[in-house]
């Protein structure tokens, strides 16, 4: 037991998390989703009548209606606000977790999004009035779709709503594109065993870089990587490729 507590002691110490990644790209971006979506229910809670009618803004597109939702998406668990806010806060660690040990930049778009949306749900719940039945801990809901596709009518939602459903529909582009390019390196493996091994080096070697470059914002001065330099090895590895396949 010991050991076991040891070597995962050892493996969250030396884990590359990417932090000069994440501190300088990713919390910025975060933040700024966070403020955005925080302004918007201030706005609306300030400017608009709750449970009001609802206000054109595009026609048959979008409109405004404000609401207080007391439960999750859909209004779920709406008469349980204690287990709602549980819920939220338990997903909201569990994303703040996963933003922690992801180190593929492409993944930790999505993943920045449904953090932003999830915290700042969390955070709205904590200021937001209560419904006119005076429950408080609700999420301050004024997007709706003025169009029916498979019920978008009856769907009020927020900024912070939208992050995540941004966020689920670029996993899906994520997916869709890791899926083609496996059916393309499956076929260069098969077709050509040498240029497979190349262009899998090449790939390798450049998130190495990246993982290098970006792994803490305190490295010594004569080891330290400048951006420019970061840049120019990258364009280097992707020059390597493009004159190994001009060869064939």
């Amino acid at each position: 037991m010991k050991d076991f507590v040891f070597n995962i002691k050892s493996y969250l110490k030396d884990y590359n998390y990417i932090w000069k990644y994440k501190l300088v790209w990713c919390l910025p971006f975060i933040l700024f989703l966070v403020i955005l979506d925080l302004i918007s229910k201030a706005i609306v809670a300030d400017k608009m009548v709750l449970d009001g009618a609802a206000v054109k803004f595009i026609p048959n597109f979008i409109g405004f209606q404000y609401v207080i939702n007391p439960g999750a998406a859909y209004g779920m668990n709406a008469e349980k606000i204690g287990l709602t806010i549980s819920i939220a806060s338990l997903v909201t660690l569990f994303l703040i977790g996963i933003f922690i040990f992801i180190k593929n930049k492409y993944w930790l778009i999505p993943i920045n999004l449904m953090v932003a949306g999830s915290f700042a749900n969390l955070l709205g719940r904590a200021w937001a009035p209560a419904t006119n039945n005076g429950v408080k801990g609700g999420v301050i809901d004024f997007l709706k779709f003025e169009f029916s596709f498979f019920g978008s009518d009856s769907y009020i939602f927020n900024l912070a709503d939208a992050w995540v459903s941004i966020a689920v529909g670029v996993i899906i582009l994520i997916l869709i594109i890791y899926a083609i390019l496996e059916i393309i390196e499956l076929v260069m493996r098969k077709k050509d065993k040498n240029k497979y091994e190349f262009y899998f080096d090449i790939k390798n070697r450049k998130q190495v870089l990246f993982e290098v470059y970006y792994q803490k914002l305190n490295i010594k001065k004569e080891d330290k990587m400048t951006y420019n330099q970061y840049l120019k090895s990258n364009q280097e590895l992707s020059r390597e490729w493009k004159e190994y396949k001009k060869k064939e």
